[in-house]
Order: C-alpha cells, then structure tokens, then sequence
C-alpha cells in the first residue's frame, strides 16, 4: 500500500500586537483581581509598570476567591489569563526590538561580534551574527516568510536597491525642480482656464500645498512626478469627455509648456570608445596575406613589417629560421 504524501503544513503567520493601549488592559486586569479579591490588591502596582504588573498578577493568581453567587469565576481567571498572555505578547516583541537596537549600537561603535557570545547566549561570533540576523527578520518578515537569517539578508537588498532608485530619482530630478516649480506656479495662474473638477481638481489642490514648502532633495525631486501626474491626467480627461483641455489662451499656453517638459526626451548616454590597455583607442587589425605569400597587417594606418612565411611543413625541424627584420629596415618580400 502507497504512502500518500503528507500535505505541507502552513507557514507559521507572524503576527505582530504593534502598538496597544497597555494602560486599558492593565487597569481592566486590576478590576477583576479586585472582583477576585486578591488579598494584595493594594500593592497592585500602576499601569506604566507593565513588567511588576504582569509579576504580581502571576504571584496572585492562585489566592483569588472570586463571589460565585455574582460571577462565574472562569469567566474571571480566564479573561485574566488572556489579558496575561497579551502583554506578555507585548514585552516579548518589544524585547525583541530593543535587543536588536542594542546590537546594532554596539556594533555601530565598533563592538566585535564575540564581545555579544554570552549576552546573546551562543558560544561563537557566528552564532552571534546568526541570532542578531533572526531578531532583525523576526522585525521586517512577512506573514508568509520565516524567521531565518536569509530573509533579513533578503530585506537588507531589497532596502539597498530601494536607496539605490532613491538616490538615481534625486540625481536625475534635483537639477530640474526650479523648471518644475515654474511650470507648477504657471498652471496655479491659470487655474480657471484648466478643464478640471473633481479628482482632477484634487491633483491642483495637492501642488498648490506642496510647491512651496519642497525642503529635502528627495520632496523636490517627487514635486516633478506629482507634475507628470497632473499632465497625464487632465490629458486623460480631455480625450476621455472629447473637448480642450484648456478655455483660454494663456492656460493653453501654460499646460503645452509642463507637457512638453514632461515629455521631454532622455538624452542618451553616448557610448564609450574601446581603448587598449595603454590608454589608446584600440584598432581592430587584420591579417591578410600578399601576393607573394607574405603575411601583412593592416589596421587603418600604415602597413606593419610583413613577416615571410617559409615553405614546407611546420615541425620540418631541417628548415632555416628567417632572420627578423632589422628595426627600420622593413623587407617587404621575403627572398
């Protein structure tokens, strides 16, 4: 009888609490030891204290005398014990993150990974990095990703690949946002001349409040693609309802120059010239043999010294050498 195979199980989801409001859950878990009588209630420490808070609910928990005549006393501990395992939830991931933080900022300063060995519990410097790897994947996985060192290697490229188009959109943008902060004020004058409303009209809205306050490289440099949206898009209407784009001249007259600058074309890059190894273009050469059977090279310059080329076979060992060409002497039959 065949085995069937086994279905592979689910990945495990990594679900994460965030931020919570601590304080509501605390001060809920205090009001039912108070209903459970907890003979230490007045020593119930206060909500921004999660980590005493959590310790004495633990130390308590078994001297609670809950009023059965009043309230189902599973109905208490169990929602007690919820509360309990959601904070605990909380401090396990905020350890997490705060562990994480504390390498990075010793390895900032030039701490050595075998310095964090017993801190992190592990006996090598690799053991280490591998475990510092893990709580940095534990922080940016996705629910159908693994908490392994590969997938936080894997978000560390695709970060440096987004910094990477970050830094080519600011490079190629920067130089032209005083053109697109014109055009921007040029179609803000003409504003009612523009055949726009509703989500059209919110694309105006948008420039109007951010033309002005563009500070960093990178809000300047996002000031042209929310240009490039507009121009697109009121374009996009006039086709779509077949009437202008614009009512009066000077609106016209301000669209036609953002859209040109728009579509503007790329310049190309033009393309390096091959050079040899000394620095000089390299040539591409030619071996070609004469009429009387003498070997000449030709690379669109001057012919080089031929070399003669002997009869008979090659491992005929009886065969003279030819002498070499004498330098500025060049023989251009071989004799």
């Amino acid at each position: 009888m065949v085995a069937q195979p086994k279905k592979p199980r689910p990945k495990r989801p990594a679900i994460h609490l965030g931020e919570i409001d601590t304080a509501a859950l605390v001060d809920r878990l205090r009001e039912l030891y108070e209903a459970g009588g907890d003979p230490e209630f007045e020593q119930f420490p206060t909500s921004d204290e999660l980590l005493l808070v959590l310790r004495h609910a633990e130390r308590t928990v078994g001297e609670l005398r809950v009023d059965t005549a009043k309230v189902d006393p599973r109905d208490v501990m169990g929602e007690a014990a919820v509360i309990r395992t959601k904070l605990w939830q909380y401090l396990r991931e905020q350890a997490d993150a705060g562990q994480l933080k504390a390498i990075e900022a010793g390895r900032a300063v030039g701490r050595p990974w075998h310095r964090f060995n017993e801190a992190l519990c592990v006996n090598t410097k690799h053991g280490a990095q591998q475990k510092a790897q893990r709580l940095k994947a534990e922080q940016v996985r996705r629910p159908d990703e693994r908490r392994a060192p590969e997938t936080a290697r894997a978000h560390e490229l695709m970060d440096a690949a987004e910094e990477v188009e970050r830094l080519g959109r600011i490079a190629r943008h920067l130089p032209l946002f005083p053109i697109a902060h014109r055009l921007c004020h040029q179609l803000l004058e003409q504003r009612d001349g523009l055949a726009v409303d509703g989500m059209w009209e919110w694309w105006l809205d948008d420039i109007a409040e951010v033309v002005d306050n563009r500070t960093t490289d990178l809000e300047k440099a996002n000031l042209l693609d929310l240009l490039a949206s507009f121009v697109r898009e009121i374009h996009k209407l006039a086709r779509d309802r077949n009437q202008p784009a614009t009512t009066t001249d000077e609106a016209r007259q301000a669209l036609t120059a953002a859209t040109d600058f728009v579509h503007r074309p790329v310049p190309a890059i033009p393309r390096q010239q091959a050079r040899s190894q000394t620095g000089t273009p390299a040539r591409r050469s030619e071996a070609v043999l004469g009429p009387d059977m003498t070997s000449v090279t030709t690379s669109g310059g001057p012919s080089t010294c031929p070399t003669p080329v002997m009869p008979g076979p090659s491992n005929d060992r009886l065969s003279p050498r030819p002498p070499a060409p004498q330098p500025g002497a060049c023989a251009t039959r071989a004799r």
